[in-house]
């Protein structure tokens, strides 16, 4: 579904309802996905994006050919158009998938994942379900929901269509790396399945190195280490990766914006404050977004907000 470019589909749809009447009919919200590319660091940060517009199988058929190169060109250029002053938002490409319930996988997400969080599955083995429980309660605060399988797993709930639900709708994954990982055959298959999909994995030494596949990713040293200072580093390596740092923070703005007390308000323009930088249009989104939340208007809360829109030039 659209995250980032919610905010345009309107602009979007109705630039195609004078330009193309088939890409009008088509383009709907439900059926929009935005796939993030890359980030390039160039002019303060640019966010690359595919849009992916899925169909009937039906409809593909009648539309394939010079109709859906028409289809394609127009709506890229009604994103073109939406985003003009939009600098750190550009559309690599859009393309269009034939998708029919019957032969594509669809993760159903709702129960799996809390609203707005970044998606993190942690791939561990069941003796290390302790560990894996305090690192999940530890990143909720850095705005990372972490998907420990015998905690978010309901005991009525088939389990492995869960897991599978979860290994194809996450953002990223850990592994956390004791003796006996690997040995286990679904913790390997859960990392088989996270680098087949080129999402980040970080690998975290408990007692072995990584091996294989995982060894090309820098790993977190966890000796010595207690969990918040461990979820520490595991939301550095989300926000500097450049698969997950345009979404983790697309998340941190969207949980500030949908807060529901002033004290995760504060928590989350902490969050944000402790980076860095980000990029200028997910600060935009917030001043666009926050008046429309009253928390978000509480003195301490509206305080903050104005403190991280000066900081990006968006206040005077």
């Amino acid at each position: 579904m659209l995250d980032v470019f919610k905010t345009y589909y309107r602009t979007v749809h109705n630039f195609l309802k004078y330009q193309n009447q088939k890409a009008f009919e088509l383009f709907k919200e439900e059926n929009l996905y935005e796939i993030f590319d890359n980030h390039d660091n160039w002019n303060g940060g640019i966010d690359y994006f595919t849009i992916e517009l899925r169909v009937s199988v039906e409809k593909y058929l009648q539309i394939k050919g010079d109709d859906e190169n028409k289809i394609i060109e127009d709506i890229t250029d009604a994103f073109d158009n939406a985003l003009k002053s939009i600098e750190s938002l550009v559309i690599n490409k859009t393309i269009i998938v034939p998708y029919d319930d019957a032969t594509v996988y669809t993760p159903t997400t709702e129960s799996i994942w809390n609203l707005d969080y970044f998606r993190l599955f942690i791939s561990h083995i069941s003796e290390n379900k302790v560990s894996a429980k305090n690192l999940k309660v530890c990143l909720e605060k850095w705005g990372i929901h972490g998907f420990v399988a015998h905690e978010d797993i309901e005991p009525s709930k088939e389990w492995t269509s869960i897991l599978t639900d979860a290994l194809f709708s996450m953002n990223a994954l850990c592994a956390i790396l004791v003796k006996r990982f690997k040995y286990s055959s679904w913790c390997d298959q859960e990392v088989g399945i996270a680098l087949g999909q080129n999402k980040l994995c970080i690998p975290i030494k408990k007692d072995i190195i990584p091996y294989g596949f995982l060894g090309r990713y820098q790993m977190i040293k966890a000796d010595g280490l207690d969990a918040s200072h461990v979820a520490q580093k595991v939301a550095e390596c989300v926000f500097k990766d450049e698969r997950t740092h345009g979404i983790y923070c697309n998340s941190l703005a969207r949980l500030l914006i949908n807060a529901k007390t002033s004290e995760k308000a504060l928590q989350w323009i902490d969050i944000i404050n402790s980076f860095p930088t980000i990029e200028r249009v997910y600060v935009e989104l917030i001043y666009k977004e926050y008046s429309h939340n009253p928390i978000l208007l509480q003195p301490d809360v509206l305080h903050g907000i104005n403190s991280l829109l000066k900081r990006y030039n968006i206040l005077q």
